[in-house]
């Protein structure tokens, strides 16, 4: 898909911008009636202008953007499918009473960090709520955030550092 996408907006910043921001937040490109389409998060429709003045482009190329999405039947495919999703871990642990770990990979590409990360906490038979993971492709400093139904004690912080990839785990 990525080729895909960098084939269509690559040679455009401003509309990378965008196919950026509508992956990472779950924004998606649907009908809106007979033939206008629109961006929507969830079932909520995104006004253009709105998308333009939170990331800072003009309204015209969110426009453009939408266009070009909805003329490739491929990109639509994929776009009108995407849904947000609550991140969990950017509440505060305190406020929840849960554990949240933020865990940075030498090499996101790596497979197999995030099974032995879920082996280790699993195997202490703590469960796990939720676990998010930046895309390589689209976030500049990919983290993989782990929220558990309690707290992660030091013990377990020291385990999960010794996994091979990890650069750094925190907690938050």
């Amino acid at each position: 898909m990525w080729d895909l996408i960098y084939n269509a907006f690559g040679k455009y910043p401003s509309q990378m911008k965008i196919i950026k921001y509508l992956v990472n937040y779950g924004f998606s490109v649907n009908e809106k009636f007979d033939g206008e389409f629109s961006l929507y998060s969830g079932k909520v429709e995104v006004r253009p202008s709105s998308l333009a003045e939170a990331i800072v482009v003009d309204k015209r190329v969110v426009i453009q953007v939408i266009k070009k999405i909805v003329d490739d039947p491929k990109l639509f495919e994929f776009f009108k499918k995407l849904k947000p999703i609550a991140d969990m871990s950017s509440a505060s642990s305190k406020l929840l009473d849960l554990g949240i770990i933020e865990i940075k990979a030498e090499d996101p590409s790596k497979p197999g960090i995030i099974s032995s990360v879920i082996n280790v906490i699993s195997n202490r038979g703590i469960g796990i709520r939720q676990v998010m993971v930046s895309d390589p492709i689209i976030s500049d400093e990919p983290v993989a955030r782990v929220v558990t139904e309690t707290p992660i004690s030091t013990e377990i912080m020291g385990e999960i550092k010794k996994i091979s990839g990890i650069d750094s785990v925190v907690m938050l």
